[in-house]
Formats: C-alpha cells, sequence, structure tokens
C-alpha cells in the first residue's frame, strides 16, 4: 500500500478513508440511487458478471478508483436513477448509470476528503479487470439487491 493511503488509513480520526467511503456510499446510493447499503464481508465470488467502471484522478492527490456492482444491484441501481422500471433498462443504460455513480462515488469521497484540493477526474471507463489490486483500499457493500465493492488507490499506481 502506498505510504501516504497506509499513514491515511492508520490514523485514528474522523479522517480515515475507510469510513468516510462507507458514508459517501450510504449517501449517494441513499439520495440518489434510493438503496439501502452497508458495509459487509468480502465474497468476492460475484465479480466475474459485475458492472465495474475505472477512472482516475490527479492534481494535488492522485489515484485511482474501481467500482463494480452485482448485475441484480445494477439494474436496480439503473431503474431507480433513471425512474424507470427495472425491465425498462438496457445493458447499454445500466453500464452508464454504473460509470456515473463510479464519477460521483470518487468526487464525493475525494471531496469529502480534500476540500481544498484541486482535482481533475479522468472519464469513467468500462473495466471489469479485478487483477493487479494489491495496495489499494478496499471496502464491500451489500444492499437487498446485490453488492457493490470498491478500491481506490493513491500515489498513481496502475489498480
Amino acid at each position: 500500500m502506498p505510504e501516504e493511503l497506509e499513514q491515511f488509513c492508520a490514523a485514528e480520526s474522523p479522517g480515515e478513508l475507510a469510513p468516510v467511503l462507507d458514508e459517501v456510499v450510504a449517501e449517494v446510493l441513499a439520495t440518489m440511487f434510493f438503496a439501502d447499503t452497508e458495509p459487509a464481508p468480502c465474497d468476492h465470488v460475484w465479480l466475474d458478471s459485475a458492472v465495474s467502471a475505472r477512472l482516475g484522478f490527479e492534481g494535488t492527490h492522485f489515484g485511482e478508483a474501481l467500482l463494480s456492482v452485482s448485475r441484480p444491484a445494477a439494474e436496480s441501481a439503473a431503474a431507480a436513477f433513471l425512474g424507470l422500471d427495472e425491465k425498462e433498462t438496457t445493458e447499454m443504460e445500466r453500464c452508464q448509470v454504473i460509470l456515473e455513480l463510479a464519477n460521483i462515488l470518487c468526487g464525493a469521497v475525494l471531496s469529502r476528503l480534500w476540500p481544498e484540493a484541486k482535482l481533475t477526474l479522468s472519464a469513467p471507463i468500462p473495466d471489469a479487470s479485478h487483477t493487479d489490486l494489491e495496495g489499494a483500499l478496499h471496502r464491500c457493500f451489500s444492499m437487498p439487491e446485490g453488492n457493490l465493492a470498491c478500491w481506490i488507490r493513491l500515489g498513481g499506481a496502475k489498480l
């Protein structure tokens, strides 16, 4: 794990990354996707079929983030976000909503951590690669419809 992230995660203060990630995920999903979430033990059996997005950020801090959402949770989130019935959403719409969710979550986490920072987010891209995740902070969440997993790495190393 990069030294900056390790020190940040080890700090015993309200600014720890894991609690910030937990809070942001819960708030964003509740307010924008009408979904309840809670931190959950990791069980990555579902990752192979997940809808995933990756994006980078740079500026006063730099790194990458990866978001993966199980298919049932992606269907539910897309329907809620778009105001449609789950059966009305297409695969393309679900992918676009997860790309937007990755963008929203990454921006919200970074804004909460460093409100004065000057950061630029790259456009999120679909990316189901879950290899080479060493050194990234990782959190899993459960939703009534499925699972969500987030990874964030500071220091610019590729996820």
